[in-house]
């Protein structure tokens, strides 16, 4: 999976939660990492860049697009950066929260 098809498929994971806004979306694509087996897609909403008011920011803003097309969903924020990184990784979740 490339960058852009990660980012594009992001993007329609986002619409799907958030529709047309508000929140509007925005996506950078240079902002997407890819890891081993998933890409991360890091998301903004309009509202929060324009007034810096964190109120406005969406709560998650991390996708995690895995690259067999397996899932989307967004980045679990109890995993600490090991977590993330093995879970990235291998595709296993951690012992603690399984």
């Amino acid at each position: 999976m490339t960058r852009e098809e990660a980012v594009e498929t992001a993007r329609v994971f986002l619409h799907g939660i958030y529709g047309d806004g508000p929140p509007t979306i925005v996506i950078d694509p240079a902002e997407a990492v890819e890891h081993s087996l998933a890409w991360t897609v890091l998301f903004d909403s309009q509202e929060h860049i324009d007034t810096g008011d964190f109120t406005q920011a969406p709560l998650l803003r991390l996708v995690v697009v895995f690259k067999d097309k397996s899932d989307v969903v967004f980045h679990p924020s109890a995993y600490t950066v090991e977590e993330s990184e093995a879970w990235l990784a291998t595709g296993q979740r951690p012992q603690r929260l399984s």
